[in-house]
């Protein structure tokens, strides 16, 4: 609804003649909103007209791995932590990669703290502590996948 009511503004903008690539101090006169340059942050996501860097995405990791420390695993049993990982932490993934394009890197990484909390309950699982190949577990339920 508010997007519609900033395209109605702007619309109007145009028919008064009103430059609106030139004049920002007009267009924030009638758009209740904040005028920031790039980059930028909305919705907790960082906004750039250009690639963006392992600095800027790394925030966004670490805040990921943030989650795990409140859910106190220890106390969850593994399905707890299957239904944690594939309803918060994947919402969290398709979120990002709607928004951006993640890097494999970033994506790998978000995979590696997905699959640490639900094997050990930790940001890491080594190894030993993988009862599935992680392929075999992101596989639809269709398919004989677990989440």
């Amino acid at each position: 609804m508010k997007l519609t009511y900033i395209k109605q503004k702007v619309e109007w903008l145009r028919t008064l003649g009103v430059p609106t690539f030139l004049n920002k101090e007009t267009i924030q006169a009638h758009l209740p909103c904040q005028m920031v340059e790039f980059p930028t942050t909305y919705l907790g996501l960082p906004l750039s007209l250009h690639k963006l860097t392992r600095a800027q995405i790394q925030p966004i990791i670490d805040k990921i791995a943030d989650q795990l420390p409140r859910w106190k695993a220890d106390l969850l049993t593994k399905a707890g932590r299957k239904f944690l990982v594939q309803f918060v932490l994947t919402s969290m993934l398709i979120y990002l990669a709607m928004a951006m394009d993640l890097p494999s890197w970033a994506l790998r990484a978000i995979d590696k703290i997905r699959r640490g909390f639900l094997w050990k309950g930790r940001k890491e699982a080594r190894g030993g502590h993988c009862l599935l190949a992680w392929p075999k577990v992101t596989r639809p339920v269709e398919l004989g996948g677990q989440c």
